[in-house]
């Protein structure tokens, strides 16, 4: 394995623990906003409790998810790259006499 090989590893790694981090942060999120609206009976104090924490709490888990699926992505390109390098060996070593 190589230098790059390790890199690009590392990359969708940290591209899937980043997202997870971000969907646990924005359910969290959305968890704290119910529980503040739960607790309080106005309207008027309601209010800043879904802005704040249901549509942070969406975002949050918008992004993650989409860093999650990167990482997958990122994964599966990596194990078409091996694939592909594997195929050409075995090409080039049945070409030799």
């Amino acid at each position: 394995m190589t230098l790059q090989d390790r890199r690009r590893a590392r990359l969708s790694t940290g591209l899937g623990f980043v997202g997870t981090l971000l969907m646990t942060a924005g359910v969290a999120a959305i968890l704290f906003a119910w529980w503040g609206v739960a607790h309080t009976g106005y309207v008027w104090e309601q209010i800043p409790y879904v802005v704040s924490g249901g549509v942070l709490g969406l975002g949050l888990i918008g992004v993650g998810g989409f860093l999650h699926f990167g990482s997958w992505l990122a994964k599966l390109v990596e194990e078409q790259r091996q694939t592909t390098y594997a195929l050409l060996r075995l090409l080039e070593d049945r070409e030799r006499p």
